[in-house]
């Protein structure tokens, strides 16, 4: 296609290396014009004094998010049909979903190569943006001039008439059958068979018909999930306020008064079918993306398992020079040898976790509990994370008074409470204290306090998968790892947080019964 080098574009990043990577493979296809944010904040308030062709936004950013941002644009009169792109490296049904919803233009998935980039750049330059329908707002029709754009599936769209008199399908059938392959029903119940035998592309239909009107044929098609993205536009002589705002409480897409204007129709017709197009090529891109990542995540699952048989043979290999006394090794490479043997345990012992994360997310997770004293193991935790603790000028303080029996695993306890006081202590302020309790009653609670709030933008959903907030590394798996352990064992865990008293985690552990 041809370039246009005039088109602005908004790139919007809170990792600079991804921006100026964006950046690069624009400027190679030819745009120029590219200004640079952040995070949604900061693309908002450019967009308050700029204008923009293109908006190009990764998701997770702390702040405003990509879909915060798409929420925004869309939601501007002046902005709405700017095409957006949303990048991300996590693909979730609801989330894809609810972006499509928003009006999302294109997807592209981390890491994706320059040529993904161009495709994507090229297809949402070509084609209309999504709009976010409102429904309530949307309730005065002024005519449009005709969109001369063809519909972008290879053979015809198929649109189905729906009206009781003969004449008015004529005219409709007349309008639109040089573009489109038409079928027509003279009552709501003939357009339901039609509609249920081979649904069409979009359903032109009137509201005054007897036996069924066409508010109750919407409302049937809208509540069965196999129709109810049919888009759908009222066509009729009902022209009051009320009548509009129930079509579009129905669902309906637009709404036309008869007599339709031919040029009207036409575009009104042909927008709303490109609007379906782009929209079932998203879904279609959207189950794609899942079943890639379903994969991927299947054979990470296989490659760990089946990289414990030569880390088991690295550990066998080890523990044997160790063990043969004539070994002519002295005592440097004796050390040599315990360090791999070591560094070999911790990648199994991360390779093993990781299966049983797995396990835990599926609910195949067999737990083997067993009474301890979690006092001890706290204890131990705290102790060894106090070194780290002072590399940032971090006081922890944990009294043990008395033994305090969990039902649990200790192992599962021992990385769940390493995990959370290492998060603790960077989440604190330079010299500040980190504090750790355990209270015996009904239950065991494991409290770890810090003296820093958690950010607002994630505390709907700070055990979430992935949610993390402007930690450099952070993966946003801790403390969605710490919740899975949690619950394996039967027990829980929750969080207060403010920004005068900090932010306790507390852990809830199922008591031992006494001996």
């Amino acid at each position: 296609m041809q370039i246009d080098s005039s088109k602005r574009f908004l790139v919007v990043d809170d990792f600079e290396p991804m921006r100026k990577t964006v950046k690069n493979i624009l400027n190679t296809m030819g745009y120029t014009r590219v200004a640079m944010a952040n995070n949604g904040n900061q693309a908002i308030s450019y967009l308050t004094a700029n204008p923009v062709d293109c908006i190009i936004s990764d998701w997770n950013m702390p702040g405003a998010t990509g879909l915060d941002l798409l929420d925004h644009v869309r939601s501007q009169k002046n902005l709405d049909n700017i095409p957006f792109m949303l990048v991300t490296a996590e693909v979730e049904r609801d989330k894809v979903t609810a972006a499509i919803k928003s009006g999302v233009s294109e997807f592209l998935i981390k890491p994706f190569t320059p040529i993904a980039l161009r495709e994507k750049v090229d297809w949402m330059l070509t084609h209309p943006a999504h709009k976010k329908i409102d429904r309530q707002a949307r309730v005065s029709i002024e005519e449009e001039p005709a969109v001369v754009v063809k519909p972008s599936k290879p053979q015809r769209a198929t649109v189905l008439v729906v009206d009781d008199l003969p004449t008015n399908i004529d005219v409709i059938a007349g309008i639109l059958k040089e573009r489109y392959q038409v079928k027509v029903a003279m009552s709501g119940e003939k357009a339901l068979e039609v509609i249920n035998s081979s649904p069409p592309d979009l359903v032109l239909l009137d509201i005054m018909m007897p036996d069924m009107d066409g508010y109750e044929v919407c409302r049937r098609l809208k509540s069965n999930p196999e129709t109810a993205d049919i888009p759908v536009i009222f066509l009729t002589a009902k022209s009051e306020i009320e009548d509009i705002t129930s079509g579009f409480e129905l669902g309906c897409v637009d709404y036309l008064t008869k007599p339709a204007n031919p040029a009207v129709l036409k575009a009104r017709v042909n927008t709303h079918l490109q609007l379906k197009f782009s929209r079932d090529r998203l879904k279609d891109e959207m189950e794609m993306l899942i079943e890639n990542i379903q994969l991927r995540e299947d054979v990470e699952r296989m490659t760990r398992h089946d990289l414990k048989n030569p880390l088991s043979a690295i550990i066998n290999s080890s523990e044997m020079l160790l063990e043969n006394k004539t070994f002519m090794g002295g005592m440097e490479q004796r050390g040599e040898i315990e360090g791999i043997r070591d560094a070999s345990y911790n990648i199994l012992a991360m390779i093993n976790k990781s299966l049983d994360l797995y396990k835990m997310e599926t609910g195949s997770y067999q737990l083997q509990p067993e009474s301890f004293d979690i006092s001890a193991t706290v204890e131990k935790v705290v102790n060894e994370s106090r070194t780290n603790a002072q590399a940032f000028g971090i006081s922890i303080f944990f009294e043990a008074f008395e033994p305090c029996f969990a039902l649990a695993e200790v192992l599962l306890c021992y990385s769940m409470l390493s995990n959370l006081i290492k998060n603790a202590v960077e989440a604190s302020p330079k010299k500040g204290k980190v504090k750790v309790e355990i209270i015996n009653a009904d239950v065991i609670t494991v409290a770890i306090h810090n003296q820093s709030a958690i950010p607002e933008e994630i505390r709907n959903h700070f055990f979430d998968k992935y949610a993390t907030s402007g930690k450099q590394g952070g993966t946003g798996l801790g403390t969605y790892s710490a919740q899975l352990m949690a619950k394996a064992q039967g027990g829980g865990i929750a969080f207060e947080t403010s920004d005068t008293d900090g932010t306790t985690i507390s852990v809830t552990l199922p008591k031992a019964p006494d001996e």
